[in-house]
């Protein structure tokens, strides 16, 4: 099955404070979401959820699935690792 895998992993501090995760693609943010997210509201949530589905289905591109998921962890307070250069 087709992950659709990013260029860019995303880093974030889920699970307490120094516990990280790392998400590599789209399958994982979904999962991620679905199972290990502290809140289930949220506008950019439910975008993040639904743009993983819509990616996953070949719908759109990878990107959007990566944008939608780090704008779902700001919404939730979740520590975001800038991007390495």
């Amino acid at each position: 099955m087709n992950e659709k895998w990013w260029q860019e992993p995303v880093v974030l501090e889920l699970g307490g404070i120094g516990k990280y995760q790392v998400v590599r693609n789209t399958r994982e943010a979904a999962e991620c979401l679905l199972d290990r997210w502290p809140v289930h509201e949220g506008m950019a949530y439910k975008a993040a959820i639904r743009m993983c589905r819509y990616v996953l289905s070949g719908e759109q591109p990878v990107d959007y699935a990566r944008q939608d998921f780090i704008a779902a962890a700001v919404e939730a307070f979740i520590h975001v690792e800038p991007p390495r250069i």
